[in-house]
C-alpha cells in the first residue's frame, strides 16, 4: 500500500515532489512507521524501483538464456530483444489507454535514472542491481559481435539504453509527428508493445552491425 501510493505521488508529480510526510497523509500511515520501514525518502524511491526493477531483470535474463541456446544467425537479434522487450512490455501493460507516456512504473524508473548521476548513494544502488545484468549483456553483445572493440560496442550499448529510457515514456511518442507531417493520416491504435520491439530492434540490429569506427574514418 505504501509503496502503491508513493508510485502514485511519483509519476504525477515526479520525484522531487514527493515527500515521506505526503505519502503517509494519502496512505494512511504515520511518518514513524515508513522512517521503520523505508528510512528516508532516497530509500523509499530505491524500494519503489527494485520492486519494479527485479522481475524485469530476471525476465530479461531468462530471455537472453534463451536466445544464447537458439540459432547463432539469430543471436544478436535475440539479445537486443531480451534488453528491450521486456521493458516495453511491461510499459503497455501498465499504461492507461488514453495515457501516452506509460503507466506509473516507467515513469518511476525513467525519473529515478534520470537523477542517478546527480544524487549521491544512488549510482551505487545502480551498480548493485545493474551492473550484473549489464556485464551479462555486454558480454553476449561481444560473443555476437567478436570483431568489434569494447569501447565502440560500449558506446553502441550505451546508445540502446538510451533510447529504451526515451521509448519507456511510452510507444506512441515514437510515432509523433512533425508539424510539416501534421496532416498526413496516421493510426495510432496500432502501435503495440511487439511492432514498438520490432521497430527498434531492426534499429539497434543496424546499428550494432555498423562498420567499427576505425574502420569506417
Amino acid at each position: 500500500m505504501i509503496l502503491d501510493v508513493a508510485e502514485r505521488l511519483c509519476a504525477e508529480g515526479g520525484v522531487e515532489a514527493l515527500s515521506v510526510r505526503t505519502v503517509c497523509e494519502q496512505a494512511g500511515a504515520n511518518v514513524a512507521a515508513i522512517s521503520y520501514h523505508f528510512g528516508n525518502k532516497q530509500k523509499l524511491l530505491e524500494e519503489m524501483f527494485q520492486r519494479r526493477v527485479t522481475p524485469l531483470n530476471e525476465e530479461r535474463l531468462r530471455l537472453l538464456d534463451a536466445a544464447i541456446a537458439g540459432p547463432r544467425e539469430r543471436l544478436l537479434e535475440g539479445v537486443i530483444r531480451s534488453f528491450i522487450g521486456p521493458v516495453i512490455r511491461g510499459i503497455a501493460s501498465s499504461a492507461p489507454a488514453d495515457d501516452e507516456r506509460g503507466g506509473n512504473s516507467s515513469r518511476v524508473v525513467t525519473q529515478f535514472l534520470a537523477r542517478v548521476y546527480s544524487m549521491p548513494g544512488e549510482e551505487d544502488f545502480l551498480k548493485a542491481h545493474y551492473e550484473p545484468v549489464r556485464s551479462r549483456f555486454v558480454l553476449a553483445l561481444q560473443l555476437c559481435l567478436p570483431g568489434l572493440p569494447l569501447d565502440d560496442l560500449l558506446w553502441r550499448y550505451n546508445m540502446m539504453v538510451g533510447a529504451l529510457i526515451y521509448a519507456m515514456n511510452g510507444p506512441q511518442r515514437m510515432t509523433r509527428r512533425p508539424m510539416v507531417f501534421s496532416n498526413s493520416p496516421t493510426n495510432v491504435s496500432e502501435i503495440t508493445a511487439e511492432s514498438c520491439i520490432g521497430q527498434m530492434t531492426a534499429f539497434l540490429v543496424a546499428g550494432f552491425q555498423a562498420p567499427r569506427q576505425d574502420e569506417a574514418q
